[in-house]
């Protein structure tokens, strides 16, 4: 049965639409063309960053453990079929979950090979063709791009999920990110002009969404 709390927008400005819910609730009375999503990957990734010593090298903060990353991701439910593109950061954690394909994205870090950390994350897509590669820095506080203290303890940078959406190969329209986090891929789609739609179970995250989207410049050094 349907949800008509979780229907109600907690933000819909400028084109940018905001579910605060489950997305396994609310994904499916949704229209939209892309699926960007960066899900849990079931790998129970430590976030107490600074509590583990990273702080040491440079400032940094802890975070509350990501959601449902404690146990295995199911990644089914979002591929509704060839209808819609599809793509899906850290899905070489769960691949063996999801129909085999040729186009893989690959985000180079650029992080020394020496570090114990990922220098690489891969995505799994179902419309791309062949590997892509984007280089940028994401390395602590040495970023290529967004200087600012992170929010989210997996958050990607802008400028990757606009290199998404710009590819050749995935269509324009209306993008969705379930797994909305702290709203990087609904600031990319609306720094490309594009209609966007983020789901988040975590009510914090969605204000912080709210509040980025609320910002009429959001600038790159």
């Amino acid at each position: 049965m349907r949800d008509e709390a979780a229907m109600r927008p907690y933000y819909d400005e400028d084109g940018c639409t905001i579910y605060h819910g489950d997305c396994r609730e609310v994904l499916s009375e949704l229209d939209y063309d892309v699926l960007l999503a960066d899900p849990p990957y079931g790998i129970r990734h430590p976030t107490n960053y600074a509590e583990r010593g990273r702080s040491n090298l440079a400032a940094c903060a802890d975070y509350a453990p990501v959601f449902e990353d404690d146990k295995p991701f199911e990644p089914r439910f979002l591929l509704g079929g060839y209808a819609r593109d599809v793509i899906l950061w850290g899905a070489n954690y769960y691949v063996n979950k999801l129909p085999a394909v040729s186009g893989w994205l690959v985000w180079d870090k650029e992080r020394p090979e020496e570090l114990d950390q990922a220098t690489a994350e891969l995505a799994w897509t179902n419309c791309v063709k062949g590997v892509r590669v984007f280089r940028h820095l994401w390395n602590g506080m040495m970023r290529a791009s967004e200087n600012e203290p992170l929010v989210h303890p997996t958050q990607k940078p802008v400028a990757l999920m606009k290199w998404v959406l710009q590819l050749k190969w995935v269509r324009e329209g209306t993008v969705c990110d379930p797994f909305m986090g702290s709203g990087t891929t609904l600031r990319a789609a609306k720094d490309l002009g594009r209609r966007a739609i983020g789901i988040e179970i975590e009510e914090q995250y969605c204000e912080i969404a709210a509040k980025r989207l609320a910002q009429k410049v959001f600038e790159f050094r």
